[in-house]
Formats: structure tokens, sequence, C-alpha cells
């Protein structure tokens, strides 16, 4: 017996704590290789089928003084992102805007990076999950690939990183601001709203964090609503009539019916991309808005139900964050590639302990890569390989919400922590609060 008493008391001591200065160096060091040793040596022309000249031409519109979101000057991007077309200057050269475009896309990539690392060091204050965490940012880059750096997404992935980083500190006020910051950038982060408001409390907690989301989601468009409301008005309604696009989700079914000779489908460009026109592609389009909503809703009718536990343990918020993101993708209508940017943040703070998350998102960011830009023209034209390349994205992005429902809706009621079994895979359920006496032996049962 007294033999075994040594042995017993190593296994209770806590994991050693973690320096987030070295996990954030690392995340940066590997995502910096990435960047600059990776993306120049791809399969693919680093800035093939890019948006910059898109951009640049609004940038130079912007430079000799015309003002946007006028009925003469339609811009379809919600107007924090015009500050980003402008600030590479080099408007009227060509090569350089799109070098300094991509190198300030690289900047915010390391940021979000950085910004994701710490949101693990929170998370996980002892072990080493936040530097897996650290070294799966750099991973998700390189399988997103060059993309990252022709589009202006990883913008959108730096403020779901803040989001994440605010919710790990438990500053949902703060939260709730970046996301007004987020929807004034491209929409999308405000659906995240209301998860603010079930981890703040009952409804009499809600006003801050609701002002603080008005204020950041409204002051970007007030110096334009009130001159020019029609112009302003065709952000929204540029999206709001987007037809089905060809790498949708809801456009499957008709890829593969074209795929097995089924029915013949055929694809028209317009709104900055290419749509899908054959049998039902009408009523797919025009049913996404209400999947979508049936989407979100159920997955927060699955939050509602383990409010408890994601107010107690805010690793497992990272799990609500990644649903919510997927869940947007899966029912869109529009399914664009560098929509995939999005997930990064949260796929790696969820992947950093969950195998079969790490597996199933890596997957779907490299068969995403696979298909774009190098086999997208070819694609078009309905060539078996690059037709099952999308097919099976699309199946995987699929399988990639199910699975994070699914463990959203594992996860165990109450605010109870420590370790939990989800699906056969084991949680961490440590809280950023890890320091104190309670968590740091949760930490060392979980090992």
């Amino acid at each position: 017996m007294t033999a075994a008493a040594p042995a017993a008391s190593h296994t209770s001591s806590p994991p050693h704590k973690v320096n987030p200065l070295a996990a954030v160096f690392v995340s940066l060091a590997l995502t910096t290789l990435v960047l600059l040793a990776l993306f120049p040596n791809l399969w693919y022309e680093m800035h093939a089928i890019s948006d910059i000249p898109t951009y640049q031409g609004y940038a130079q519109r912007l430079a000799h003084g015309e003002r946007p979101f006028t009925e003469s000057f339609k811009i379809e991007y919600p107007p924090l992102a015009i500050p980003l077309f402008r600030l590479p200057g080099h408007v009227d050269h060509n090569k350089q805007y799109r070098h300094w475009f991509s190198v300030m896309m690289g900047v915010i990539t390391l940021l979000a990076a950085a910004v994701t690392t710490l949101a693990a060091c929170r998370f996980w204050p002892r072990g080493g999950r936040a530097y897996v965490a650290g070294v799966l940012f750099a991973v998700s880059v390189a399988f997103t690939g060059a993309i990252i750096i022709n589009r202006y997404d990883a913008a959108v992935a730096l403020l779901i990183a803040g989001f994440l980083l605010c919710l790990a500190n438990r500053w949902y006020t703060a939260a709730a601001f970046v996301l007004g910051m987020g929807f004034a950038l491209k929409f999308t982060p405000a659906a995240m709203l209301p998860l603010v408001l079930v981890l703040v409390g009952p409804p009499r907690r809600w006003v801050w964090p609701v002002v603080a989301f008005c204020a950041a989601a409204a002051a970007p468009f007030l110096p334009y609503v009130f001159s020019s409301p029609r112009g302003m008005w065709y952000v929204f309604h540029y999206y709001l009539a987007r037809p089905l696009q060809v790498e949708s989700v809801l456009g499957t079914p008709l890829l593969i019916g074209q795929l097995l000779h089924i029915h013949s489908i055929s694809w028209a460009s317009n709104f900055g991309s290419q749509q899908l026109v054959g049998p039902g592609a009408s009523l797919l389009s025009n049913s996404s808005g209400a999947l979508m909503l049936l989407g979100l809703a159920g997955i927060y009718l699955l939050v509602w139900r383990r409010r408890e536990r994601l107010r107690a343990s805010t690793p497992d918020q990272a799990i609500a964050v990644l649903a919510l993101i997927l869940a947007l993708m899966t029912f869109g209508k529009v399914l664009s590639p560098q929509y995939f940017i999005w997930t990064l943040p949260a796929w790696v703070l969820v992947a950093a302990r969950d195998r079969v998350v790490a597996v199933v998102g890596g997957l779907t960011l490299i068969f995403t890569q696979i298909e774009f830009p190098k086999l997208y023209w070819v694609f078009l034209d309905w060539m078996t390989l690059p037709l099952l390349v999308v097919i099976v994205r699309n199946l995987l992005l699929v399988a990639f919400f199910a699975l994070a429902a699914w463990r959203l809706w594992g996860l165990p009621e109450g605010d109870a922590l420590g370790e939990a079994t989800v699906g056969g895979v084991a949680i961490d359920a440590t809280s950023a609060a890890a320091d104190e006496p309670r968590a740091a032996a949760a930490g060392a049962e979980s090992g």
C-alpha cells in the first residue's frame, strides 16, 4: 500500500500552466511559415480567381472622390469593408495593390491566429491544449489555401476569433460589440447575438449587450443611410436577391442528378458568381431562407437546453459558435469557398480536444481547396472528377454541421465541470477559471 502512494500523488498533480506568449509565438511562427513558404508553392497560382481586382476598382473610385453607396456608385459590401479596400493604397497599379492587399490579409490572418490562441489559453490555462490550438490554426490556414489572402474574409475570421476571446473571458457586452462590427463587415456574425443573450442570463441583463451590438452595427451605416437610403438598401438587396449558387449544399441534388445523367443542368453568371439553372433550382433557392432559420432555430434550441452548462464551461461555447456558423453555410443559397475562412477560429478551438471534429472539419477544408480555384472552371463543364469533389465536400459539410450539433446536444446538462464523454470522445470542460483549485483538480482528473 505504501509503494502505491507516490504514484497516486503523482497522478493527482495538476497539469503545467500555459505560457500564453509561447503559445502565441508557436501559432504565429507556423502560420507565417504557411503564408510565406507554402502558399507560393501550391499546385495553383496564388492569385487565381481573386476578388482583389473588384476591391481595387472600388478603391480607385473612392480615391478619385466618388461617394460610395449612392445610386451612381453601388457597392454590394457592407460599409466596414470600405477601409479594407482603401488601406493597401497603390490603387492605380494592379500588381502593387494586389501585393499589399495580400500582405494586409496575411497580417490579419496572423492576428486571427494570435487571438484564437489567446482564447485557447483562457479556455485551458493548464495542460497542452492551448499549444495544440496554436498549431491547428496554422494547419487550418494550410488546409484553406491562398484564398485567405485573395478575399477580405480573414477580417471576418479575426472578428469571430475576437468574439470567442470575449466569451472565454465572459466579456459579454464586448462580445456583442464585436458581433455588431461583424454585421457591418459581412452581416453573418449577427446570427450569434442570441447566443450572447442566452449566456448573459435573464432579459434584464440584455440591455448593455443589445446597446453595444446596435451601436457597433449601426454606426458604419449612418453616414450613408440618410444621404442615400436607396444606395444603402442595395447592399441588403444584393444578398437577398442572389440565386442558388453552383457550389451550395442545397444545389447538391442537382449536381448528383447531372453526375448520374438523371437530368441536365446549366449555369449563368450574375451577382458576382455562377448560379445553377435546372429543375427545382428556383424552389431550392426560395426555400433557403426558411431552411436557414430552421437550422439556426434547431441549434438555439440545443443552446437553450444546455444553457447552464454553456454558462459554466466556456470551452463548450466554441461548439455552439461552430454549429451556428455551419448552419448558415449549410442552408444558405450561396456557398462561396471563402466562407470556410469564417469557421477557422471555432473549428480550431473545438478540434483541439475533439479528434472527430478535427478530421471532418479538416477534410471539408481540404476538399474545398482541391476544387477551388484549380478545378472550378472544369467543374462548370460538369466534368466527373470536379463534380465528385464538390458533391463530397458538400456531404462533408453536412456531416460537419450534424457532428457539431451532435456534440452540442451531447453536452451534459447542468453546470458540472470536468471530463465528459460525448459520442465516445473525451471532452475537457474545464473553464477559464481553471486556475482556481476546483478547476485545477478537474484538470488533473482529465489529464
